[in-house]
């Protein structure tokens, strides 16, 4: 038996926001890379050596089976993905609305069930953890209509160079990077360098967006730099 993934609900649309302050020359002041390179995914294909399988396949059925199994493991993982950020959409402006202006928050939102005589399932609940985890944007420029001039308060530029950018004294970054060009330029070796930027929230972010900005402008910026959720059911019950 396969099980189809559950289809996302459709998502109402953000409450509109009164006007962002007009972007002008807003935005992060970032560093340059000058010749440094990029990081790049490169993917190529390996040909390897195929198994003599014996007269009755009985490898191949294994591998059948295995592949098999986990599509159905696939669909069920698919499923209560769909249900989990389901879940967090719906828990996300509750969330922001009985925590605002507030300077201590809690970290979760609780959702009871029922108990269910038929499956034998007691009753418990769920709660739905926002942690302060977020994914990294390539640059500001979904952020400048939600923030307008207000960008550079909550995020900042983030890149690795085998090291953590953030952590850099800003006033000599740029000097620095020009140096660390120059010494691997000089033994003929600057490609064994790359780079990986982005944009980040601030470390204050997570807990300073409830007491300076509304749930509105909170729930604009889910639609581009989501929190990355916990949905936690151990020990819940």
């Amino acid at each position: 038996m396969r099980i189809n993934p559950i289809a996302p609900t459709k998502q109402p649309t953000t409450p509109a926001l009164e006007p962002a302050p007009a972007p002008g020359n807003a935005g992060l002041k970032r560093v340059s890379f000058g010749g440094l390179k990029k990081a790049a995914d490169s993917k190529t294909k390996t040909v390897y050596p195929v198994y003599p399988d014996d007269e009755r396949g009985t490898a191949a059925s294994i591998a059948a089976r295995i592949v098999e199994r986990t599509e159905q493991l696939e669909a069920l993982e698919g499923a209560l993905k769909t249900d989990k950020a389901e879940l967090k959409f719906m828990v996300c402006p509750h969330y922001f609305a009985i925590n605002r202006d507030k300077l201590e928050v809690p970290s979760s939102i609780a959702i009871p069930y029922p108990a269910d005589a038929a499956s034998g399932r007691s009753a418990g609940e769920v709660l739905v953890t926002f942690q302060n985890r977020y994914s990294m944007l390539p640059d500001e420029s979904a952020l400048l209509p939600v923030l307008g001039s207000r960008v550079d308060e909550f995020f900042t530029q983030d890149f690795e160079l085998k090291i953590k950018g953030d952590k850099l004294p800003q006033s000599g970054v740029q000097e620095l990077l020009a140096e660390l060009e120059t010494i691997f330029n000089k033994y003929n070796c600057a490609d064994a360098l790359e780079v990986k930027e982005g944009i980040k929230p601030k470390s204050d972010f997570h807990l300073a967006r409830h007491s300076k900005l509304t749930p509105e402008i909170n729930l604009a910026l889910e639609q581009v730099c989501p929190i990355i959720p916990q949905i936690k059911t151990k020990g819940r019950r």
